[in-house]
């Protein structure tokens, strides 16, 4: 299974463009993030939230997690804004330096997107993150 962009997670999620976004947008504030280079193990567990993976520009780390709660995403590029610093060895101390806002690329597992929302023509109701009374087609 293939990370996805966020325009082509939206496409595979639901022909209806807005309703998609605000759909990933839920899952992407309640997800797991993978480590950069991590291919995700099968969720059997069907409390396994959307897994995503946040890759900052080199020379940059990320920061903290609280970005992701209200997320900020840049669509067209698949991008998220979020708290940075420069990287560091670890033998140097950066705690004096303060947080920056980045941009970092953000990618979806393509298995959560049918494991949550299901293929196209199911119902939402195996979706742990829709609204009540929203139908994915």
């Amino acid at each position: 299974m293939p990370w996805l962009s966020l325009d082509n997670a939206t496409t595979l999620l639901d022909h209806d463009l807005n309703k998609a976004r605000k759909a990933l947008e839920r899952g992407i504030s309640k997800s797991w993030l993978m480590r950069q280079n991590g291919v995700p193990q099968p969720a059997t567990d069907p409390n396994v939230p959307l897994r995503i993976r946040v890759m900052p520009s080199p020379g940059w780390r990320l920061e903290g997690r609280a970005w992701l709660e209200s997320p900020v995403l840049h669509w067209e590029e698949s991008q998220i804004e979020c708290s940075g610093k420069p990287w560091s060895p670890s033998t140097q101390n950066l705690s004096s330096t303060a947080n920056t806002q980045i941009r970092a690329m953000i990618e979806v597992w393509e298995e959560d997107i049918f494991r949550l929302w299901g293929r196209t023509g199911e119902s939402s109701s195996i979706n742990p993150l829709a609204d009540r009374g929203t139908h994915v087609d």
